[in-house]
């Protein structure tokens, strides 16, 4: 509906501005989301990957003990009975979903970084070139500083940051 209202504004319509601004609020809230997905897939990986090293150390250690043949250990190669890469077969591909949703997240992040940078140079424009009430020179200097912080805090790790994983 918001684009819809921005699409179908006649030039010099008075909520132009406040419609720009709007959107820049939903590409910040997007942003974040992506930002949320990208940290979510990458923990996620960490564990799996965690998990991955203790079980091939346990089987490892306890080799005769366990009396697993080598061939079923997490140590052995991974081969599925069958794989095709082809993107239109049902059969399995060599793809790594944790990668997949990383990028996913990074395409999103993308995505909505442009749709902001976009409303905000149209929000800018649409200031200079008429009137504008009172409350919306501050709004133009929160939208960058409310991206910037976002972007920072979460490239900071300071969201959702796991006590348990530790740098190797």
């Amino acid at each position: 509906m918001l684009a819809s209202e921005i699409l179908t504004a006649g030039p010099g319509a008075s909520n132009l501005l406040a419609l720009n601004e709007a959107a820049c609020a939903v590409a910040l809230l997007g942003t974040s989301f992506a930002l949320i997905w990208i940290m979510m897939a990458k923990g996620s990986k960490a564990w799996y990957e965690v998990y991955e090293r203790y079980i091939f150390e346990i089987e490892r250690e306890e080799a005769e003990g366990l009396k697993i043949p080598e061939r079923y250990r997490l140590g052995a190669l991974c081969r599925p009975w069958e794989m095709n890469s082809n993107l239109l077969s049902k059969k399995a591909g060599r793809y790594s979903p944790s990668r997949l949703n990383i990028t996913i997240g990074s395409v999103m992040l993308t995505a909505w970084l442009a749709a902001g940078l976009v409303h905000y140079i149209a929000s800018v424009a649409l200031y200079a070139e008429g009137p504008a009430v009172c409350w919306q020179p501050p709004i133009l200097a929160l939208i960058p500083a409310s991206f910037l912080a976002v972007l920072v805090t979460a490239a900071r790790n300071m969201w959702g940051r796991s006590r348990s994983l530790v740098k190797p």
